[in-house]
Parts: C-alpha cells; structure tokens; sequence
C-alpha cells in the first residue's frame, strides 16, 4: 500500500473520523494497534460477534460489518461508520506509518 492515510481520508468525513480517532485514541502506541487488528481479525473469523473500545475523544463500535465511531466531545456530532474492511485498512496504514516516523 502506497496509500497514505491522509490520502485515504480526503473528502470523506468518515474516514477524516477514523484518522481522528487513530490520531487522538490509538496514538502511536504500538500495543494498541495490534489489539486492534487482533479485534478485528476476531470479528472477521467470527471469533468474536462485536467489540467496543471508548478513549480520550471517541467512541469505537465495531461489528463483522462495520466499524462506528462516535465523538465524545460534540453532542451535536453524527456517529460516522464505514465497512469493517476499510477500517481495517486504516489500522495498517496507521500502523506503517507510526513504524517508519522517527
């Protein structure tokens, strides 16, 4: 993927949320990303039937089919979902790229 996540985003609000929520709750930390895509992979082979995760400015609801994210700071704010496979695709981008920051 030669995608970059900004490039993934642009001129979709769902997923400038997603980036949002990557920037704000994931961070760069590297165990997070990987509960993450472990969540997600457990969804996909249905390991797991849905999976919520609250933290500094989102909320994440993720099922088999989508992943939701709420923001916690604006009432006013529509809850933005996207199908769980662009998500994840997300997730990867996020993580190759807090990998190859310094």
């Amino acid at each position: 993927m030669s995608q970059s996540l900004q490039e993934w985003s642009e001129d979709n609000q769902a997923r400038r949320r997603v980036l949002e929520f990557l920037t704000l709750d994931i961070q760069n930390s590297p165990q997070w990303i990987e509960d993450l895509l472990d969540k997600i992979t457990a969804l996909e082979t249905q390991t797991l039937p849905a999976w919520q995760r609250t933290g500094n400015a989102f909320h994440l609801s993720l099922s088999p089919e989508q992943a939701a994210i709420e923001d916690l700071g604006d009432e006013d704010s529509e809850t933005q979902s996207l199908p769980l496979n662009e998500f994840k695709q997300a997730v990867i981008l996020w993580q190759q790229q807090t990998q190859s920051d310094p």
